[in-house]
């Protein structure tokens, strides 16, 4: 098996209620979190890995191999994806976030991967550019609103892994209407999305869910790189969680919210 480091613990299903996860995903901030049980759970059996910081220090990092990652990267078969990876704040001046990249480099380098993945840039589902590697990193590809995918090389021979460059044929492909994406790993952002579309449909405006319960449909449909939360109005992107009801509405048209 590879090698952990003595400053980790892996939280698996057994050991997960348990384990100060729960704890430690409250306290670190982020747009996805904290993250639904059962989603994590399901995830697990798709090779989903946790790891902790030992305690005191407080941090997580979540990966899975790239094939059945839940982020749309392309080209990922033979990589590791970095989904999260979070520390507290007194350690990012430190080493805290490098020995969290290092536990997912072993991992990818004792199963034989070529790579390991993440995507940087701000908000939910993407890893916070103050916590990205340094030096043997680069950077792949580049998305909307400044996402990066950066990635470690491990061995070659390797085709390069890039961001999808179909993100508006995605988008048109949803229809019209307003459709909300969600992946279901953050329970408030789920909440969000069934309040907003009981909003909408309060106000008789035509609006739906797309919440794909497979990785390689989520790859496929994915509107954005974070993919977590996105709101699409016929057929165009018009944001994230920061979307309110009141946008919405100027995006069809509509003004203020009918009497």
């Amino acid at each position: 098996m590879p090698h952990h480091g003595r400053d980790t613990v892996t939280v698996s299903p057994p050991t997960f209620e348990r384990s100060a996860f729960a704890r430690v995903d409250a306290d670190l901030p982020a747009g996805h979190a904290p993250m639904d049980r059962d989603w994590l759970m399901a995830r697990f059996s798709e090779g989903l890995q946790i790891r902790l910081l030992r305690q005191p220090a407080t941090g997580l990092v979540i990966f899975q191999p790239g094939k059945l990652a839940w982020r749309p990267i392309e080209g990922a078969d033979r990589a590791l994806v970095v989904q999260d990876l979070r520390i507290a704040p007194d350690l990012v001046a430190r080493d805290g976030a490098a020995r969290l990249w290092s536990v997912a480099e072993g991992f990818a380098r004792y199963y034989g991967l070529g790579a390991v993945l993440a995507l940087i840039g701000r908000g939910p589902g993407l890893i916070a550019p103050e916590v990205a590697p340094g030096r043997g990193w680069l950077t792949l590809d580049e998305g909307p609103c400044g996402v990066r995918l950066i990635g470690r090389i491990l061995q070659g021979p390797l085709a390069l892994p890039h961001l999808p460059d179909d993100w508006d044929r995605r988008a048109m492909a949803l229809g019209p209407g307003v459709v909300i994406q969600t992946t279901g790993e953050c329970g408030a952002l789920e909440d969000r999305a069934r309040r907003m579309l009981g909003a909408l449909s309060a106000l008789r405006i035509p609006a739906r869910h797309d919440r794909p319960t497979e990785a390689c449909d989520l790859r496929a449909r994915a509107v954005r790189p974070d993919a977590v939360y996105s709101v699409v109005v016929d057929g165009q992107v018009i944001g994230g969680p920061q979307v309110t009801l009141d946008v919405i509405l100027d995006c069809l048209g509509g003004g203020q919210s009918p009497s």
